[in-house]
């Protein structure tokens, strides 16, 4: 698929600035106030901050799929774009590998708490709202396994002049959501003696 960088940008913005502030209140109780935050937030990947009564503020990405995409869904239930390359090494434009990204599910530099997963009414009237770094974790234990089960595409975007190829890979929400509840829990560490 191509896509527009700007194009899509302004997409995510008009798409889900109409209900995520509901949606989000909805999700959080104590929640007080969500607000849109400015470009310098958003390119930490963080679109949203919720405010809590006791003034806690919470950093969110939000992620709305097109319409449509439910045609793909091979399970009959949501799947999540879970990006694994934000630039492709090699591909299309031949991207050397040190100028490669991996994708924001994979970041650990992200600075969200959580990820705001939301669809076109006609496909899903479900919205979920994940802890970020459960989800990279259960990529990094899972992604491998998925890559072999699940749908994965290259999506070229063009700003401008210029162009880069990003990768993601479409997983169930209930497979996603099973898999963050067994990386959230662990055995105690042994304690030992100093």
């Amino acid at each position: 698929m191509n896509y527009d960088f700007d194009e899509r940008l302004a997409f995510s913005h008009s798409q889900r600035e109409r209900t995520d502030e509901k949606t989000i209140m909805k999700m959080l109780r104590g929640c007080v106030s969500v607000e849109t935050t400015e470009i310098e937030e958003n390119r930490k990947g963080i679109d949203y901050i919720a405010t809590l009564g006791g003034g806690a503020k919470i950093g969110i990405d939000a992620k709305a799929r097109d319409a449509g995409c439910s045609k793909y869904w091979k399970y009959d239930e949501p799947e999540f774009a879970l990006e694994v390359w934000s630039v492709k090494p090699r591909g299309l434009f031949n991207t050397p590998p040190e100028q490669a990204k991996k994708g924001w599910t994979l970041d650990d530099a992200k600075e969200t708490e959580y990820i705001l997963f939301t669809f076109d009414p006609k496909d899903s009237i479900d919205a979920y709202l994940l802890p970020f770094q459960l989800l990279r974790v259960a990529l990094l234990d899972n992604g491998r396994n998925w890559w072999n089960i699940y749908r994965h595409e290259t999506q070229t975007s063009f700003r401008g002049p210029s162009g880069w190829e990003s990768e993601c890979l479409f997983v169930p929400a209930s497979t996603v959501t099973y898999a963050i509840y067994e990386v959230s829990k662990t055995q105690i560490a042994p304690c030992t003696k100093p």
